[in-house]
């Protein structure tokens, strides 16, 4: 699973889904978004998955 902060186009299309600000993610898993997809912080991220699986690029 790989988290990303957003920039550019993905900031755009998280701001559409409702998620904003600095500390917004999007979370995948083999290319594939993970239940939403975005996610406005990492406390959020946590409360729908493991985070020991989370690596960050």
């Amino acid at each position: 699973m790989t988290a990303v902060r957003l920039t550019g186009s993905h900031a755009v299309w998280a701001d559409f889904a409702g998620v904003r600000g600095a500390t917004a993610l999007l979370v995948t898993r083999d290319g594939v978004p993970v239940g939403r997809g975005y996610y406005p912080s990492v406390d959020d991220l946590a409360e729908i998955v493991d985070l020991a699986e989370l690596r960050s690029e």
